[in-house]
């Protein structure tokens, strides 16, 4: 079935929602009344609200596209974690927050957040670095998977712990005092052995 414009609108209050109340919380009735939509059209295309919240997130990320190149390491950080922080007044890691608990018990709505947000945003990772590395500006070494998981802690913990906004002030704090250091480190023969005694 074609996606029309009433579609992407229920679709992006879904995800507001969710970002919102979580997913429990969220009622169809919810979503009727911030799409505008009547109820009965929103049945007529998903039977229920897991089927929506699916559909919702497919719909919010689209194909895979590669993160813009600025040419250099920091401008392509900032620039996807600008991105990730939702021109769209949705926020990941609130959307992540809201489907969290949900996602324990739902292993369909588990996988599709975990290909549809945390896949996509170590992709992400891994392009930028590997950019980086054939511009010469990180080692071949550059720990991208690593990067990604630290900026994943950085953002839950502002977001569920600290209650913060993901903000410009943030991003250039990740980007410049955590990320930038931490891929241009050079392994040394301490830590590679510390890595092997390591389960």
């Amino acid at each position: 079935m074609p996606v029309t414009g009433r579609d992407v609108a229920i679709c992006d209050a879904t995800l507001a929602l969710l970002a919102e109340v979580g997913y429990d919380r969220m009622s169809m009735d919810a979503v009727a009344a911030r799409a505008h939509a009547s109820k009965a059209t929103i049945y007529r295309r998903w039977p229920g609200k897991r089927e929506l919240v699916l559909d919702a997130l497919h719909t919010r990320h689209g194909p895979s596209e590669s993160p813009p190149d600025t040419g250099t390491l920091r401008g392509d950080l900032v620039t996807s974690l600008r991105a990730m922080a939702g021109s769209d007044g949705c926020d990941e890691g609130e959307l992540m927050a809201g489907v969290l608990r949900a996602m324990r018990h739902s292993p369909e709505l588990g996988n599709c957040m975990r290909g549809e947000v945390l896949d996509r945003k170590r992709a992400t990772f891994r392009t930028i670095v590997d950019r980086a590395v054939l511009r010469g500006e990180l080692p071949s070494a550059a720990p991208a998977d690593l990067a990604h998981e630290v900026a994943g802690a950085l953002w839950v913990q502002r977001v569920l712990v600290v209650g913060g906004e993901v903000d410009d002030a943030f991003i250039v704090h990740v980007t410049d005092d955590v990320l930038i250091p931490l891929l241009s480190h050079v392994p040394t023969t301490t830590d590679l052995a510390y890595d092997q005694e390591t389960p």
